[in-house]
Order: structure tokens, then C-alpha cells, then sequence
């Protein structure tokens, strides 16, 4: 998927099979003016991976936490950022990480962590194929996944938010004080939160599509601007009236 406007582009890859219950995509952000680019970024349910290159050389590698509210985020002059969208098991499974503390906020990371020192970033699709072999390596010495947990995240994924936490616990016959204790520990949110967040989520397609009534996941008509504006701290039609400036992340999501 590519979507370009002036000196900035964006561009994004599935990632494969191995790693699908693990990592949603993987993403290219270039900004080739000499200004900086300033984005209001919204809550996606993913926490990520980021690194920023200028002339093909590191100048910041991070991971964020789950962001529950919209952030404001910078893109300096003539830098390319490459990034990866991971799902709720990547932190256990992965990373063998508690990312709760992270929530809202983001943390330095050395150019060790995954390696990612010996990565070649001459271009994106070669970024993408080098990380792939490192995080599939990663997947094949962690322990099996807890059915239950795979059960979860696959159903979180698959609903997009039309699904209520009760719903949830019911399908996978997994209580809703138990779930509630997983997500909090690793990505440090309620499972209610989290799919208040994946619905929101969801519905940025049909925002970005100036359809401004809501799907059936929302109450009516005021439920679904009440919640949008929770999240992105905007209105549906403000969202579509500025999507191709401070609001590009809703160009580069897909329908499913």
C-alpha cells in the first residue's frame, strides 16, 4: 500500500504468515522536504517499533507502549522512519516484555536490541525481509504459545471492536477477571479499553471515506462521536477534512 502527498510518502507491508499473530504490519514514513513534518498520531491497539534514519544511518530506534490517546509526533527534515506494528503477544513471546509501564510513552533502545545494528536500510522492502528472519528466529525459541492467549488475540484481531468484553470471555471460556489481569500486565489496559480502542480503530476507514454515521459497533449516532473525539480528541468530519495533512494515518489504513 503506498500513498504519497508532495515530499511526503507512506508506504506499508503485511507482515508473513509465521509472524501474522504477532506483528500487524510493517511501515514506511518518508518526509524528503527540508522542513519538519508535524502528525497527530491515534490509538491503534499496537505497540510499535521505530527507527529513524537520515542517509541511511540510525538517528533514533524506539519502542512505544499502547498508545490510549492521541500524540503528537514530529518527523525531522530529509529522514526516512521505518516501523513495525506489533499485536498483543509480541510482548510476552517476542520480547519477553512487560510493556505496561510504557503506556503513553516510549523508551530508547540500544541498536543491539534484535540486532538491528546488522540491518542493511538501503531500502524498505529489504528492511522488511532482513527483520522477518530476525523476529522469526525469536519466534522459534520462544515457548508455545497458551492457547487461550492465542485464542484472545486472534478473536481481538478478527473483531476489530464489534465485540463486548463479555462476548469475548464467553467465546474462549476465559473468566473476565483473568483476561483483565493478562492485558493489564503485558500492554498495561482493561480488555473493555482495548476494544473500546480497536473499535475506534476501525472505524477511521469510513471516517476517511466522509461516511460520518456509525457502523454497527456504536450505539448511535452521538455514542460514536463521543468516542471518537475520546480517542482522537477530534470530531469524525474534522478527521476527514485534514486527513491529507496532520491526520495521514488514516490514509495508510486497509480494509480487511
Amino acid at each position: 500500500m503506498n500513498s504519497e502527498n508532495e515530499n511526503r510518502s507512506y508506504n506499508q507491508l503485511n507482515a508473513s504468515s509465521i509472524l501474522k499473530d504477532f506483528v500487524e504490519v510493517f511501515w514506511e514514513h518518508k518526509n524528503d522536504s527540508d522542513s519538519t513534518n508535524q502528525l497527530t498520531i491515534f490509538p491503534d491497539s499496537f505497540f510499535k517499533l521505530i527507527i529513524m534514519l537520515k542517509d541511511e544511518k540510525i538517528t533514533a530506534y524506539l519502542l512505544t507502549g499502547l498508545w490510549p490517546k492521541e500524540i503528537e509526533v514530529t518527523i525531522p527534515a530529509n529522514t526516512v522512519v521505518y516501523g513495525i506494528k506489533f499485536k498483543i503477544l509480541a510482548a510476552e513471546y517476542l520480547f519477553q516484555k512487560e510493556l505496561a509501564s510504557l503506556i503513553q510513552t516510549q523508551v530508547n533502545l540500544d541498536v543491539d536490541f534484535l540486532n538491528i545494528n546488522s540491518v542493511d536500510f538501503k531500502d524498505f522492502g529489504s528492511f522488511v525481509e532482513q527483520v522477518e528472519v530476525i523476529l522469526t528466529k525469536l519466534i522459534e525459541k520462544s515457548e508455545k504459545i497458551d492457547s487461550k492467549k492465542l485464542q484472545l488475540s486472534q478473536m481481538l484481531y478478527k473483531m476489530e471492536g464489534d465485540i463486548s468484553a463479555e462476548e469475548v470471555s464467553n467465546q474462549i471460556y476465559w473468566s473476565n477477571r483473568q483476561i483483565n489481569r493478562y492485558l493489564n500486565k503485558w500492554i498495561g489496559v482493561s480488555l473493555k479499553r482495548y476494544i473500546n480502542i480497536q473499535r475506534c480503530y476501525a472505524s477511521y476507514i469510513q471516517i476517511r471515506e466522509g461516511r460520518f454515521f456509525p457502523d454497527n459497533a456504536f450505539y448511535d449516532q452521538a455514542h460514536f462521536i463521543r468516542e471518537i473525539k475520546k480517542y482522537t480528541g477530534e470530531t469524525p468530519k474534522t478527521l476527514h477534512k485534514h486527513q491529507n495533512d496532520r491526520f495521514v494515518q488514516l490514509r495508510g489504513i486497509i480494509k480487511k
